[in-house]
């Protein structure tokens, strides 16, 4: 009985500073993950402008200078507008294909358009609209040489985008027309879908260079031609795709001096 009581005391006492060091808080409780961090987006203005291009048309690249403005509510999430203005559209080596393909002259019961009916109709970008949901999840520090060091971000985004066409030949006669299948411009303002991904890599806490690949999922006809063989051409013959569109701005922030955080 003794013995038992003897070891019931001892273990009483060694269990005593364990129960009194898990009731202890630690000081790192509730403490950020990171201490001092430079927090280069949250509630700051963004200002950009670049210039971008199509990668995948059918018959033109079009050359695109973009501007920019967006504003980071959190350090990862803000909300952006962009707009993209043609600046030139160069010829695609699947244009020169098609057009040599084709009669320079008509031919009577051909229905194939001659080289000039075909290139008059063609679609080229005019502008781009967007709006986008910006979600960065991951951030961090790079440096290239061991020398010179930068912060970087990359995120996500999503919403609505807008396309404008243009027939390449002013002129052409209006969709709707009806009585022939002559050229016909499926141009104006596509509304569609915006998304994509984008990398910030920051110079200084003032400027970064942005770099983002969207796509713009809208309708579209890029020929400008009868597509189901009703015999006329008109919205009926648009068809959903993707127009991808890559670029690269300076974007400026405000205010210059980015937060610090505790």
């Amino acid at each position: 009985m003794q013995k038992r009581l003897a070891l019931l005391v001892a273990l009483s006492i060694s269990a005593l500073p364990l129960v009194a060091q898990a009731q202890r808080k630690s000081p790192l409780a509730d403490a950020p993950a990171i201490r001092k961090r430079l927090e280069l987006r949250s509630s700051r203005l963004e200002i950009g402008a670049g210039a971008g291009t199509t990668v995948n048309q059918d018959f033109y690249h079009s050359v695109i200078g973009n501007v920019k403005l967006g504003f980071h509510v959190t350090d990862w999430f803000s909300i952006s507008g962009v707009a993209g203005f043609a600046l030139a559209n160069i010829d695609t080596g699947f244009k020169s294909n098609v057009v040599s393909s084709l009669n320079a002259d008509s031919i009577p019961n051909n229905r194939a358009p001659t080289q000039s009916e075909a290139i008059s109709t063609m679609n080229q970008i005019k502008y781009m609209l967007a709006a986008q949901l910006e979600f960065t999840p991951f951030t961090g520090k790079y440096s290239m040489f061991g020398k010179l060091f930068a912060h970087y971000d990359f995120y996500a985004f999503v919403g609505p985008g807008v396309l404008n066409y243009a027939a390449t030949t002013s002129g052409t006669p209006s969709c709707g027309d009806s009585g022939s299948a002559s050229p016909c411009a499926v141009t104006g303002l596509k509304v569609g879908a915006n998304f994509g991904v984008g990398v910030h890599s920051f110079i200084n806490q003032f400027v970064a260079l942005n770099f983002e690949l969207r796509d713009v999922f809208a309708p579209n006809n890029a020929a400008g031609r009868d597509v189901n063989g009703d015999m006329r051409v008109d919205n009926n013959d648009l068809g959903w795709g993707s127009t991808y569109i890559a670029s690269l701005n300076v974007a400026l922030y405000l205010p210059s001096t980015a937060d610090i955080s505790n």
